[in-house]
């Protein structure tokens, strides 16, 4: 069928194609319309048959695509529920002449499309369209019922690339990529004969506005490209969007520096309106100074002498405050000659704020390095994060060495904070690993230092909540809400941080420093004192050496200590047992009744410390006598004759005592270590002179004591071996060697000798047999241990005569006529548990001179001379014939034989010089 016999006819026959739901409501909307005959799908040909039918409508696109290319003299309108882009696309290219929505406009679109006329009232003729607008160079094209183009302008055809005169007959959404938006437009304008105006795109990045104008035998469409327009536009809105979302503020004036346009953070900043701004003078934000200066830099600007200008200046708000901003402007030039400026205003209140917090820490900083105290860099420190850096909650920890672990000394209020120790959560991690952390704290106001955790956020977003170590020396904890940071608080911190480690680097070393100096004016004068003591001992050593009786090494060594450094008194006393008194033999210095005192009222002097030094044996010290004055009455009496300290040393050679020595300092702590060592030397070179002086002037009185000693303790060594024997010895004598051990001689009578079992006696380490004569045996034995003979000698004594049995030990001596009996007795028993007195005699010396010569050789001859000479005495060497060769003898001293000899041959020279010589 033509498309005129719809022209013709008073009805226009459909054939709707379709059978899905969809079709049954496409049927329902075509019959609302009387000019429509809609034929139902099968009920007249198969679909695509069109001799009858003046349009077909079908209901998808894949019906679309069964009957299109049928018959290309029948319209095709595609109605769909819910048209999308595929479908639509589908349907185009299946050669369909119109894809519409199923509405209720759907019959005046079936009727346009299948040529009624009548659809736009009042239309005019599309004839004369094409003419007139290819006057104008106009792209323009009309349209046909079924949106074919029908004529075009040469614009049309080259702004969408077709060449003439193909543009005729073509369906207009073919030569659009997105025809969706045209096709709407257009049966906008064709449904409510009105001309229609829209812009969409064309070509390849091309934009264009199209008019749609509705004729009765058509549509004509007129494209205008706008793409610059729109691309200037598009900027022009980005640009608009980008001033309104910055945060800096942006405003323009004109020459008078009247205000024509601000952002919106021109009006967040100052409080003001945009219509207050718009209009009015700059001099309602700033001074009229900063105007002018402002205008020089303009006109500078203007003649070429500089870019663009910086002024920082404060901008009066409208609440009447000021801030500070910091403004960039440059000249402007507009289209009417004239010329403004435009410019950007940046709130640098942080930045001032930041400028003030640096300065601040700056002179915090020098007053950190003026502390003299870990304790007062820590307070100064907490001062600087409250005050300056406006911190919540802060405190400051130092680490403790000793108890290892961080003490808090500086914090707000008096909260008692706990220490932290190894385990106790983020704060002793950061000390460990010094390295800074932050902190999770829920609560600022309540937080558990102890306790805290490390925060997954490391950010300074994440709040002002952190612990920065300080070196070796502690840490800075803060806590601060996220509301509460200001810019850049995480770097102050640090910066405080650092300061105050540097500021307890400086302490440290100013401690150590101050602790060196200490110590070596310590030593110093522990040297000087040193010194001075050595120059005293040296002094009393040789008056030691000049005096040759007991009173007077007593009485030399008192007055040479008093003339020492800060000795006030010295004196030297012995222990009355019976009285438990000590009784002064020698003293010297300011005295002044002390003495007195002390065998006054003997309960209140029994903790005097010459009495404590003379029961117990050892040194005793008292470095302050102030102390205790209320429990001690003899240092009340001490402290008002001016004795500060005192020390008293036992006179003891070989564990027996001679009294002990006290001195009196007018200093406290006069006696350290070092002084007690040369004091208790001093002790010693003192007892052993006493003790020589006693030997010597027991030669030449006409008296001794003679005593006779029972010994039964197992400490002997010759016990033992009497009972390793079993019978009787006699000693005979005894040799000291160089290394310590001692040479026993002795007899072993009517017992058989095994000098094997002697020799597994712990305290014997070499036996050897000399000689057998009858029914006695000279045994020469090494001892590791001391016998009591060489401890008899130490003691002062000298042995007469020494057997032993299975049963004791029995000895007689003699002691010198001075000698306290009692005090040699206990000294023994210390040694030898069991010893017993049996007899005590004095005897009168008889007028030969043999100790005095004995005393004379041992005197010519050397230690090794008189070793070697007693060793081959007493082995026999001497006897005819000799039980002992000189080879046996160098054996038993460890030395070789020519050595032996020598000293052999020197001592019999020296014996023979003193018996024969003149």
């Amino acid at each position: 069928m033509s498309t005129g016999s719809a022209t013709q006819s008073s009805e226009i026959r459909v054939s709707l194609v379709g059978d899905d739901s969809h079709a049954e409501t496409v049927r329902v909307l075509l019959r609302n319309d009387a000019s429509l005959d809609v034929q139902p799908p099968g009920s007249e040909s198969e679909p695509g048959q069109t001799d009858e039918t003046d349009c077909l409508v079908c209901t998808s696109a894949d019906s679309a695509e069964a009957v299109c290319g049928r018959d290309e003299t029948t319209p095709v309108v595609v109605a769909l529920a819910d048209p999308d882009r595929e479908q639509t696309a589908r349907a185009y290219r299946a050669g369909a002449t119109s894809v519409v929505e199923s509405s209720d406009r759907l019959p005046r679109q079936v009727a346009w499309v299948a040529g009624g006329r009548g659809v736009v009232a009042d239309a005019l003729d599309t004839s004369d369209a094409v003419d007139t607008a290819s006057a104008f160079g106009d792209a323009v094209c009309v349209l046909d019922h079924r949106w074919r183009v029908r004529r075009s302008t040469a614009a049309f055809d080259d702004l969408f690339d077709v060449p003439r005169p193909a543009a005729d007959g073509l369906s207009l959404w073919t030569v659009h990529s997105d025809p969706s938006p045209v096709e709407r437009h257009c049966w906008e304008a064709v449904l409510t004969g009105t001309s229609q105006e829209f812009e969409t795109g064309v070509g390849e990045g091309r934009r264009a506005t199209v008019s749609v104008v509705p004729f009765d035998d058509g549509v004509a469409l007129r494209y205008r490209d706008v793409t610059e327009a729109v691309e200037t536009r598009e900027s022009l809105d980005q640009y608009q969007r980008i001033l309104e979302t910055i945060d800096d503020g942006i405003y323009t004036l004109d020459d008078n520096f009247c205000i024509t346009d601000v952002n919106e953070a021109v009006v967040e900043m100052t409080g003001y309106s945009r219509e207050e701004l718009v209009g009015s003078f700059a001099t309602m934000l700033a001074d009229e100074s900063i105007i002018a200066e402002a205008d020089t830099v303009i006109q500078d600007i203007l003649t070429g002498g500089q870019d663009d200008g910086r002024l920082d200046v404060e901008l009066r708000t409208a609440d009447g405050n000021l801030i500070p901003v910091e403004t960039r402007f440059s000249a402007l030039q507009f289209a009417d000659g004239t010329h403004g400026s435009v410019g950007v205003i940046r709130d640098i209140s942080d930045r001032k704020r930041y400028e003030r917090t640096l300065h601040a820490l700056n002179s915090s900083a020098h007053e950190l390095f003026a502390a003299d105290t870990k304790h007062g860099v820590g307070d100064i420190v907490f001062d600087t994060a409250t005050e300056i850096l406006e911190l919540d909650s802060v405190v400051v920890y130092l680490y403790d060495e000793g108890a290892g672990r961080l003490d808090p000394v500086a914090c707000g209020g008096p909260v008692d904070l706990p220490t932290i120790g190894p385990g106790d959560g983020a704060l002793w991690n950061c000390f460990v690993d010094g390295t800074s952390v932050s902190l999770d704290v829920s609560d600022p106001a309540n937080c558990e230092w102890d306790a805290l955790e490390s925060a997954d956020d490391t950010d300074e977003a994440s709040g002002g909540s952190v612990a920065v170590p300080l070196g070796e020396h502690g840490l800075l904890a803060t806590v601060s809400s996220p509301d509460g940071m200001t810019r850049g608080q995480a770097t102050l911190t640090n910066l405080l941080a650092a300061n105050a480690e540097a500021a307890l680097d400086r302490v440290s070393r100013s401690v150590e420093l101050e602790r060196r100096k200490e110590e070596l004016s310590r030593r110093n004068e522990e040297l000087t004192s040193l010194n001075r003591f050595n120059e005293l001992l040296r002094e009393v050593n040789r008056v030691l050496v000049e005096a040759d009786t007991r009173e007077a090494i007593e009485q030399a060594v008192c007055e040479q200590l008093v003339d020492g450094p800060s000795i006030a008194f010295a004196w030297i006393g012995a222990l009355d047992r019976g009285e438990e008194t000590m009784v002064p033999r020698a003293w010297a210095g300011s005295e002044r009744g002390y003495l007195d005192c002390l065998s006054a009222d003997p309960e209140e002097f029994s903790t005097e410390p010459s009495l404590v030094a003379a029961r117990e044996g050892e040194t005793t010290v008292v470095d302050n006598v102030g102390r205790h004055i209320q429990r001690h009455g003899w240092r009340r009496d001490a402290l008002t004759r001016e004795f500060a300290s005192v020390a008293s040393i036992p006179l003891t050679y070989h564990e027996f005592g001679y009294g002990v020595l006290t001195v009196y300092a007018t200093e406290p702590d006069a006696f350290d270590e070092q002084t007690r060592l040369m004091f208790e030397e001093l002790g010693v070179t003192t007892a052993n002179a006493i003790n020589g002086a006693d030997a010597k002037e027991s030669l030449h009185t006409e008296s001794i004591i003679e005593l006779d000693v029972s010994v039964t303790s197992p400490n002997s060594p010759l016990h033992r071996i009497s009972q390793s024997v079993g019978g009787e010895i006699r000693l005979e004598g005894s040799v000291r060697q160089s290394s310590g051990a001692m040479l026993v001689y002795m007899t072993i009578v009517d017992a058989e000798m095994d000098a094997d079992a002697l020799a597994s006696l712990t305290a014997v380490e070499d036996v050897r047999v000399i000689a057998e004569r009858d029914e006695e045996t000279l045994v020469e034995a090494q001892l590791s241990a001391d016998t009591l003979p060489s401890r008899l000698a130490d003691l002062g004594a000298a042995v007469k005569r020494l057997t032993s049995s299975e049963q004791s030990l029995d000895v007689s001596v003699e002691l010198p006529p001075q000698s306290d009996v009692r005090e040699f007795v206990e000294t023994l028993q210390e040694s030898y548990p069991g010893t017993e007195l049996s007899a005590k005699r004095t005897s009168e010396k008889s007028a030969e001179t043999s100790q005095s010569f004995r005393a004379n050789v041992r005197d010519n001859l050397t230690s090794r001379q008189f070793e070697v000479l007693r060793t081959a005495y007493f082995s026999g060497y001497f006897q005819w014939p000799r039980d002992r060769t000189a080879s046996e003898l160098a054996d038993s001293l460890g030395v070789s034989q020519p050595t032996f000899s020598r000293h052999l041959r020197v001592a019999e020279q020296k014996l023979l010089d003193d018996l024969l010589g003149e």
